[in-house]
């Protein structure tokens, strides 16, 4: 672990929620390691104010997906959904009118992320927007590992000298296109 990490859990271990959301990751052979694949949904794009709409995770243990132990909820936002944001994610204001609020399901998710490696597409949208909602509940961010699919796959052009200029973004169904 490096020090800043360790600086970060310092800061927070003595949080009361800290051990109720958060377990350091035992090093293990990746085969025995606990991931989480998650996505989040927001009313849009800006970090600072849009809002969580839907939480999505399924989890990956000794590299089996774990379809038994799910984890999908719509959040009831504060603002409107944007227009723009329906159109990407489909999820509508008549979806969210019985929705939970987000203090009974972030909760929930932080205890289900537990112990996890989180992994996803652009996932620092996600565990920073998810972070802003742990921090004004509990007074403590995400501090779970993460992977980004989108870095591993810019990764592979640069090993094979592809220059910045032809480096094609791709959303996440083309990558799992692409990788089969």
């Amino acid at each position: 672990m490096n020090l800043l990490k360790k600086i970060t859990y310092l800061k927070y271990k003595k949080n009361p929620y800290f051990h109720k959301f958060y377990t350091e990751i035992q090093k293990k052979p990746l085969e025995h390691l606990t991931f989480c694949s998650f996505d989040l949904e927001t009313t849009g794009l800006d970090i600072k104010k849009d809002e969580i709409i839907s939480i999505g995770g399924i989890k990956i243990k000794d590299l089996k997906i774990e379809l038994s132990s799910k984890f999908y909820k719509v959040v009831r936002p504060k603002k409107k959904i944007k227009k723009e944001s329906i159109l990407i994610h489909g999820i509508t204001t008549a979806d969210i009118e019985t929705a939970l609020p987000p203090e009974e399901v972030i909760p929930n998710f932080l205890e289900y992320i537990k112990g996890t490696i989180l992994v996803g597409y652009f996932i620092s949208f996600d565990i920073s927007i998810l972070s802003r909602y742990s921090q004004e509940m509990f007074g403590i961010p995400v501090l779970n590992p993460y992977i980004d699919i989108r870095d591993i796959y810019f990764s592979k052009l640069k090993s094979r000298y592809t220059p910045t200029e032809k480096r094609e973004e791709k959303n996440l169904e083309q990558l799992a296109e692409e990788y089969g």
